[in-house]
């Protein structure tokens, strides 16, 4: 039995990862929809005051200071990188420290 668009599948797993699959891709292109509206050219970190410069990890673009290596992530982000393994955070994490 082939799975059906629309209609669950006989496999549960499957089903789920199909439908946070669709989600992420939705969420993807409302904030890059959001982004590009936007400019990053003033963005500030509250805690030190240094320009906050975009970076793009796992399809999420965060917004990383250089100076205190602290990260801002708009609404949803959080949600789309909880989706990443600890590897990939643990990666992410370390890329931000060496800038």
């Amino acid at each position: 039995m082939n799975w059906e668009p629309g209609k669950p599948s006989q496999n549960e797993n499957e089903y789920f990862a199909r439908r946070d699959a669709e989600w992420l891709k939705e969420q993807r292109a409302s904030l890059d929809a959001q982004r590009a509206s936007r400019t990053h050219a003033g963005l500030v970190w509250p805690r030190c005051g240094a320009t906050l410069t975009p970076k793009a990890y796992a399809g999420v673009t965060l917004d990383a200071c250089g100076s205190c290596h602290g990260v801002w992530l708009d609404a949803g982000e959080l949600a789309m990188l909880a989706h990443e393994s600890e590897r990939s955070l643990l990666r992410i994490a370390a890329d931000l420290d060496r800038t």
